[in-house]
């Protein structure tokens, strides 16, 4: 599930960070021991919760079937959209524009994906909530940027690792609550199969 953020979450991390290291060594005279840093709050929003305990249920792996689906489905769309992308930078015909409607179609994508899967449990609900709230604040982040282009690259890419905490917390959630079913084990080998065969 990674792979979900990888084109939103993951550079703008690293941009964060290079930006943010550049600061803080001019700066370091100017600071005093005890101030938080750019890299402090960053690594406070990545923090993840502990993994939470629910009660087992008799409809736990129809819940866990249908948020892996909705894994493989997702990462498929991504898979197309980076590859069209890539493509059309290659060939110098990417614009910033296109680039950024396509990554608002890529989450409206996925929101419509989790807001369509009807899970019974308790724990299938808690993490597709979280997952949810992570890309409904990743589009509001986007609309704002569109209306708002002048801001800063710090700012922007500061702004798109807000919340990703709570969603690797919805990812480990998720691998916990499945180790609990190794009959489910196959699961994580489809996945991993059918990102090796879209590859090709």
């Amino acid at each position: 599930m990674h792979h979900m953020v990888k084109f939103l979450a993951i550079p703008a991390l690293l941009s964060t960070t290079f930006f943010m290291h550049g600061c803080e060594q001019k700066n370091t005279a100017q600071q005093s021991n005890t101030e938080v840093t750019p890299d402090d709050r960053i690594m406070k929003e990545l923090a993840s919760e502990p993994v939470k305990s629910f009660a087992k249920t008799a409809q736990d792996p129809n819940d866990i079937r249908a948020l892996r689906d909705y894994d493989q489905r997702f990462t498929a769309v991504s898979d197309d959209m980076e590859d069209e992308l890539m493509q059309m930078k290659e060939s110098g015909s990417l614009t910033p524009e296109f680039a950024a409607e396509r990554k608002r179609d890529n989450i409206q994508s996925t929101l419509s994906m989790l807001k369509e899967l009807d899970l019974k449990t308790e724990q299938g609900r808690y993490i597709q909530g979280l997952m949810y709230q992570y890309w409904d604040q990743q589009q509001q982040l986007q609309l704002a940027e569109a209306q708002a282009p002048s801001q800063g690259e710090n700012v922007v890419s500061s702004a798109h690792v807000k919340g990703l905490g709570q969603f690797i917390h919805a990812q480990e959630q998720l691998d916990h609550w499945q180790a609990q079913y190794p009959e489910l084990a196959q699961l994580n080998t489809q996945a991993t199969s059918d990102v090796v065969t879209s590859a090709h």
